[in-house]
């Protein structure tokens, strides 16, 4: 399917003053009520919009909003679409497109894929720029035909999966591989060589690890063991010790054609909420389960 068969100039519009995303919201709205008779319309579905965005941002760090709601007797898709021409700046994104979404409630695949081709629209500099230089709706139509972008049938993890992800290399100390724990609340990182190469991946478990000695592994019963003793030598050490001294072998990578369900699959039978995803040898993007769960279950 090709997404400009899904997109209607009577949905889209151009916004050449400073606004705010609510504003646009509001504005999408109004005009996709205007062009279709919808179950629910007008206040309604713009409560719909906010309390899809109070559970979950549906801004994305390619400058690119899919905001998306799901209703009752509804027989189509509606897209409705803003072209920022100043920016909305949401925390440190800066946001030149907001696409609404409106299906029925049987529609998650065509959803799902319907923002995997988003993104990787957005991603697209040249392509995104193209846009940016539309001044009417019908001129964002004739973009899109140009760009004939098409809307997959299947959804697979290189689709949704964070691309770009934090790493760490073998030679990295445990005291960065610390900070980075710390300021972004990640727990796995992968670990690769100054090629982008996979070599394994390292966890705060393994970081951990270096600060109980040997022997108390072997035991069975530590509630004797109260200092905070064991743990100094971490403290005391995670300057000298390099990543690859605490780093794992990953016996199983996924790479971005992997579909949801295998990936959902691998995550039950090997008890793990984290895969790198690896292409040619290479870390292209990391999946987590709570990936799954906001960008496909709670979609």
């Amino acid at each position: 399917m090709r997404l400009v068969s899904l997109l209607d100039a009577q949905t889209i519009y151009i916004e050449h003053h400073e606004t705010t995303l609510v504003r646009v919201y509001a504005k999408l709205v109004e005009k996709i009520c205007q062009h279709h008779n919808l179950p629910e319309c007008c206040n309604h579905l713009m409560d719909l919009i906010l309390k899809r965005e109070a559970e979950g941002s549906t801004t994305y760090p390619s400058g690119i909003a899919i905001p998306h709601v799901r209703l009752d007797n509804l027989d189509d898709t509606i897209i409705g679409m803003c072209v920022l021409k100043k920016p909305v700046v949401i925390g440190d994104i800066s946001l030149k497109m907001v696409i609404l979404i409106i299906t029925d409630k049987s529609s998650s695949k065509l959803y799902l894929n319907l923002v995997a081709t988003l993104l990787k629209l957005s991603r697209n500099p040249a392509q995104m720029s193209l846009l940016m230089t539309d001044n009417t709706a019908h001129d964002v139509i004739g973009s899109f035909r140009m760009m004939d972008l098409v809307v997959k049938e299947d959804l697979t993890i290189g689709d949704i999966m964070t691309q770009e992800p934090l790493f760490v290399r073998p030679e990295s100390k445990l005291s960065e591989m610390g900070r980075l724990m710390a300021e972004h609340g990640i727990s796995v990182f992968p670990v690769v060589d100054e090629k982008m190469r996979f070599l394994g991946e390292a966890s705060v478990l393994n970081y951990l690890k270096v600060g109980i000695p040997e022997y108390l592994l072997l035991m069975d019963n530590l509630q004797f063991l109260r200092a905070f003793e064991p743990l100094e030598r971490l403290i005391e050490k995670e300057t000298d010790i390099q990543v690859r001294e605490i780093m794992q072998n990953a016996d199983i990578v996924l790479s971005p054609e992997t579909s949801i369900i295998e990936t959902v699959f691998e995550m039950i039978q090997h008890k793990k909420r984290f895969f790198s995803v690896v292409q040619d040898g290479k870390l292209v993007g990391v999946i987590t389960a709570m990936d799954i769960y906001r960008r496909v279950i709670r979609a």
